[in-house]
């Protein structure tokens, strides 16, 4: 399994950091997880296979998550050489159906009008789903929003799993449970009332809980030394700590 970060960032615009979006290749399986503002343009600036893209994941629908979708399609529908054929499935939460909807009342039916087959999965919590052989993606609920899940991929004795946009979860940790690779939203050095987000102590909390092997924390509202947010991160887990940044890469 590869993993890599096309955006590292939130909604606010950063030079640096698009919004979330991340890109798994774990044999056949080339998928795209979350779509935020200028994730499309970083998978050709990693290099990555974006024509042969299997499958695209939807945590939430919030426009730093799925805005690009339409982006997306029209990329593989216009840019792919030689013309792409295959299919696409796009995996989401329930309301998935109306988001697509909206997008095409809003752009026309032309953008789902690909040329090749796209298939709307969606997924309840505690679903999961055969991507390929030995390649299981699986959803829990998260405390964000009304639909937000987070997943899990697991391919052989290795394993992915991304929060999305969450509060502090004991069943998402539980759900993560011996995770390789652990990517969270650390939205707040402290924790915020009413905001349904991570703080440094909660993503620390949760990392532990899922006995994690490596954390890589991400979708920062706040500028912070790495080293400085890395020891803060250590004081409630002892694992390998990352500060994610767009383009990182790990291999699994």
């Amino acid at each position: 399994m590869r993993l890599t970060i096309l955006g590292s960032g939130t909604l606010v615009p950063n030079g640096g950091r698009n919004s979330a979006g991340y890109f798994l290749e774990a044999g056949g399986i080339r998928l795209m997880m979350d779509c935020g503002a200028g994730t499309l343009h970083a998978l050709a600036r990693y290099a990555l296979p974006w024509e042969h893209m299997t499958h695209l994941f939807v945590s939430h629908f919030h426009v730093d998550h799925v805005a690009e979708m339409p982006s997306v399609l029209h990329a593989l529908k216009w840019g792919a050489t030689p013309k792409r054929v295959a299919p696409l499935a796009i995996i989401g939460p329930q309301g998935l159906d109306r988001v697509v909807n909206g997008f095409k009342q809003a752009l026309g039916d032309s953008v789902f009008e690909t040329g090749f087959p796209v298939a709307l999965r969606i997924v309840d919590p505690g679903c999961t789903l055969d991507l390929a052989k030995h390649c299981i993606l699986s959803v829990v609920k998260t405390p964000h929003t009304e639909e937000s899940i987070a997943v899990r991929v697991q391919s052989g004795s290795s394993s992915v799993c991304y929060t999305g946009d969450t509060a502090f979860s004991e069943e998402a940790a539980d759900f993560f449970g011996g995770c390789s690779l652990m990517i969270s939203e650390c939205s707040y050095k402290e924790r915020k009332p009413g905001l349904a987000h991570l703080c440094i102590d909660d993503v620390a909390r949760m990392a532990t809980r899922a006995r994690a092997e490596r954390l890589v924390v991400t979708h920062r509202y706040f500028d912070a030394n790495e080293a400085d947010l890395k020891q803060a991160l250590a004081r409630n887990y002892s694992g390998q700590i990352f500060v994610g940044s767009d383009g990182m890469a790990f291999e699994l």
